[in-house]
């Protein structure tokens, strides 16, 4: 057996040449076919994916990665900008103010805590430019029967969202032992006055003991009132200054500024049409001097005198 101490040879790694930075695309390499031109006015096939660019392609590629870097600058200052409006618009925490002048202080942090309270459940409308004005304004009214109408008020940008409250003028008032109710010219009945106290009372002749807590009276009868003292008030024969109650059902006597006589009226009729009769019977008594012991306009369209 003949053995052979001939040494293996060691294969060498084939030395590679160094390269620096940006020599890749330019340095001769080995069964590589380099491609491109420099020249202007030599056309190769492919020349933008060459090893040799004329200056015309290097303009044009380096315009297009301008053209990317512009256009990413403009991507995130458009995203900038989007996070800024939203973040202007976001109502944290609402802003009150009271649009009107008025003799009483009221508690503004719980009108805040309503309109908070209804931004809980519409989170989506603390952004300025999706607040439903006529949904929150019901939901405080619902709270605050005080309250009139809401006004919001914004900056240029949509922002800084200011809450301008408008309180009801109450035209008379009911006064009990237990509570004291104040009815504006619609008719609606609420208990926080901002104003100052209106001069008309109500004077309770019906005999009816209440209880704590009891409602003195029906919400139609309390919005009969407010009305017919409105239309009243409207015409130029003198103002509502005494309601009473008296203990008949469904009746109302009316007293006005310069006469002494009652005026009767029924709260099942219509307030304005009953207004309108009692301003009739009144320019005929004035036009043939009459001066009665009380009128009565309970009868649609008829007003009885005595």
């Amino acid at each position: 057996m003949k053995t052979s101490w001939a040494k293996k040879k060691k294969t060498e790694a084939a030395r590679k040449p160094s390269l620096m930075r940006g020599q890749d695309d330019y340095v001769f390499r080995r069964s590589r076919t380099i491609t491109g031109t420099k020249a202007d006015n030599v056309s190769v096939p492919a020349s933008s994916r060459g090893q040799f660019k004329t200056d015309r392609i290097k303009s044009i590629e380096l315009r297009k990665h301008r053209r990317k870097i512009v256009n990413l600058l403009v991507l995130l200052l458009f995203l900038f900008g989007l996070i800024a409006f939203l973040v202007m618009n976001f109502v944290s925490t609402p802003k009150v103010a009271l649009a009107q002048l008025g003799v009483n202080t009221p508690q503004t942090q719980d009108y805040q805590k309503s309109i908070s309270d209804y931004f809980g459940a519409h989170p989506f409308e603390r952004f300025s430019f999706l607040l439903n004005e006529a949904g929150l304004q019901t939901a405080v009214m619902d709270d605050h029967s005080e309250i009139e109408s809401i006004d919001v008020t914004r900056n240029w940008y949509g922002g800084g969202s200011v809450f301008n409250l408008y309180f009801r003028t109450p035209i008379l008032v009911w006064k009990t032992d237990v509570k004291k109710y104040y009815v504006d010219a619609n008719g609606i009945t609420f208990d926080y006055n901002y104003f100052a106290e209106p001069t008309l009372e109500v004077t309770d002749q019906s005999g009816i003991t209440l209880e704590q807590n009891e409602v003195v009276a029906s919400a139609s009868f309390i919005r009969f009132l407010g009305q017919i003292v409105t239309a009243i008030n409207s015409y130029s024969y003198g103002k509502v200054i005494a309601i009473i109650v008296p203990s008949a059902t469904r009746e109302a006597d009316l007293k006005l500024e310069g006469r002494e006589y009652l005026i009767k009226t029924s709260t099942d009729r219509d307030p304005l049409q009953e207004a309108e009769d009692i301003a009739n019977a009144l320019k005929y008594f004035d036009k043939n001097v009459i001066v009665p012991q009380y009128v009565d306009v309970r009868v649609a369209h008829k007003a009885y005198y005595k």
